[in-house]
């Protein structure tokens, strides 16, 4: 018995040290990992600074290339202005030759008879005063010359300092948003990026950010994965790399204008916009709660529950607006005196592709509110309601019978 016990003991102590070993190789095995992962974050890193680095040489060269031309514009007019100086010198020296001239003449004629002498001296005199005013006349084009070039060498200074202030004052980069937004699709798009500047230039970089191009016109895209973009003002501000990512779906089993969207363990279609779910359509309000529910049932669908409704606006980040984690007033109509049509705010979309779920028209649901059983709730806020319009912002306030003029609603099935 004391042998087994024995026995026991050491196949216990080989065990635990095969075990202790076993966790080291693995701890060996992951601190080598994490040391990869940092190796691969530094080169990273270093690529993204050298990108940046030639992007700022390469705004510095053609910086440097508009104050050339501005300071050979500047050396034209230099020249141009002493040429003018010059032809005027030499035209008061052809003048005082001229009347020089006039002079000898007019002396010889004084010699001469009388008749001869007083015709003869009239036309002396009037050649002088063609030549007096030939001279007036040269002199004022000159000077309208020389007073054109010192106005356009002046303009040129100005330009030269005006870009320079604005290159100095503007320290602001611009926004850039990439348009469809990250998101689900069905079918291939085309990216594009827009700027909220008038002389802006727009980059995508697809899957990483090393290989920027523009996207001013437009690239066709149809691939899961990410896309990075930027924007660059006309002085040199730029944004930073920001991420859009893009799931493309194969088919879609919910039919035209509605998307599957999982709500625990069942898919639901919900519509893609607010009744009658078509695009650039005006949404309908001023209808109750029984209504909106007789609608969707007359068309095989129903009236969305809370659940169904915020899972499509969330998207599958659970996201607290349909684009994204925080409040962005321009992303959808949530600050103006009136609903829009469908979908006319594109970057109101969340990533199932449901538009105008925050904000346009609070949207009635089938579920009631657990404080006031005889009232439903609303989902999503209105036109006005700023800020609180989060996916997750919901009413008990209304009435199933009554209708309201910023209330809506979606059909879901």
């Amino acid at each position: 018995m004391e042998n087994k016990n024995t026995k026991s003991a050491q196949e216990n102590t080989q065990n635990n040290a095969k075990g202790k070993k076993k966790g080291k190789r693995n701890l060996v095995i992951l601190i080598l990992m994490f040391l990869l992962l940092v190796c691969l974050f530094i080169v990273q890193c270093h690529l993204n600074r050298i990108k940046e680095e030639a992007l700022a040489e390469q705004k510095l060269q053609e910086l440097a290339l508009r104050q050339q031309e501005i300071l050979d514009s500047i050396r034209l007019a230099e020249q141009a202005k002493a040429d003018s100086l010059k032809a005027l010198e030499d035209a008061r020296i052809a003048d005082s030759l001229r009347l020089a001239d006039s002079l000898r003449i007019a002396d010889s004629l004084a010699n001469l008879k009388p008749g001869i002498n007083q015709d003869s001296l009239r036309h002396v005199r009037d050649s002088i005063r063609a030549v007096r005013k030939f001279r007036k006349d040269s002199l004022a084009r000159v000077n309208d010359s020389l007073a054109r070039i010192e106005k356009a060498r002046q303009d040129s200074l100005n330009k030269a300092r005006l870009a320079d202030s604005l290159r100095n004052s503007d320290k602001v980069p611009p926004t850039a948003e990439i348009t469809p937004p990250a998101g689900r699709y069905y079918s291939p798009i085309k990216l594009k990026v827009k700027c909220d500047e008038i002389k802006c230039k727009t980059f995508v970089s697809i899957g990483d950010t090393l290989n920027p191009q523009d996207a001013s016109k437009g690239i066709e895209y149809n691939k899961t994965g990410s896309v990075f973009f930027y924007a660059a003002d006309s002085v040199g501000n730029r944004t930073a790399w920001e991420e859009a990512k893009y799931d493309m779906a194969s088919d879609n089993i919910c039919g035209k204008n509605a998307f599957p969207v999982p709500v625990g363990a069942k898919t639901v279609c919900v519509d893609a916009y607010e009744y009658p779910n078509q695009p650039d359509a005006t949404p309908k309000d001023m209808v109750s709660q029984e209504e909106a529910a007789r609608i969707c049932k007359n068309e095989g669908k129903h009236l969305c529950s809370i659940e169904e409704w915020q899972a499509a606006c969330r998207g599958k980040d659970g996201f607290k607006y349909s684009y994204g984690k925080s409040y962005k007033q321009n992303k959808c109509n949530t600050n103006t005196k009136s609903a829009k049509r469908s979908g006319r705010k594109t970057q109101c979309r969340s990533w199932y592709g449901m538009y105008d779920m925050n904000g346009n028209l609070w949207e009635w649901t089938s579920s009631t509110s657990k404080q006031h059983p005889d009232k439903f709730l609303v989902a999503g806020g209105a036109w006005n309601t700023n800020n609180e319009s989060s996916c997750s912002e919901s009413k008990f306030s209304f009435y199933p019978q009554n209708q309201y003029p910023s209330v809506g609603f979606r059909c879901c099935k």
